[in-house]
């Protein structure tokens, strides 16, 4: 039996999510969102396909961490490193549908930068006052299929923050009542203060 959960703005504040057919308003309504496939696995708080503890409303609470972050700027969108799950996050500036609020396409990727690498390609050569990406940034850059063309160049080196990460989980109850993680719902804040919001399932970012 697989149960549809009901988020409520409120319980996330300027909720921007859509389905991605649908265009993203600047406040959502409550959202109804139907799990169709199995997470990145970047949400340490809930593995996906594991009872997880479920609070007084038959929910598991969402789970927010401050965490070391790194932040880096491109041409068309941002990358940031969070450090409690070792993970690379893209935001690629891409459109969807008729959306006119920043939004876009999410991956998510391991950091499998290891210390003795090279640290960047010397044969990739930049365009003046832009740069190509170092370490972990830079190996997702150049290895992982449609990454440096959906982005383009680094406009400037990497910066340290500090983020506050929240999951939320989205899952379902077998006829047991035993409730089951199958995707999350993301947020985070980036180098300048502002809420990116994450859908994991659509794998589309939104600001509100």
């Amino acid at each position: 039996m697989i149960v549809r959960r009901v988020l409520s703005a409120v319980w996330i504040p300027l909720l921007a999510l859509t389905a991605c057919a649908a265009p993203v308003p600047p406040v959502a309504p409550p959202l109804v969102v139907t799990v169709v496939v199995t997470p990145t696995g970047f949400a340490p708080a809930l593995a996906a396909q594991t009872p997880a503890a479920v609070a007084a409303n038959g929910y598991p609470p969402p789970v927010a961490t401050n965490v070391t972050a790194v932040y880096q700027s491109f041409e068309h969108g941002f990358m940031i490193y969070l450090s409690d799950r070792q993970a690379i996050w893209v935001f690629a500036d891409l459109p969807v549908a008729a959306s006119t609020a920043p939004t876009g396409a999410w991956f998510a990727y391991a950091d499998a930068f290891t210390e003795g690498e090279p640290e960047t390609d010397p044969a990739i050569v930049a365009p003046a006052d832009l740069q190509q990406p170092r370490r972990g940034f830079g190996k997702v850059w150049r290895e992982q299929p449609g990454v440096r063309e959906a982005l383009g160049w680094a406009r400037d080196f990497e910066r340290p923050y500090a983020a506050i990460v929240v999951d939320y989980s989205i899952g379902a109850f077998d006829p047991t009542g035993a409730y089951t993680a199958q995707s999350f719902i993301h947020t985070v804040t980036i180098a300048d203060g502002s809420l990116v919001h994450i859908d994991e399932a659509a794998r589309i970012w939104s600001k509100p």
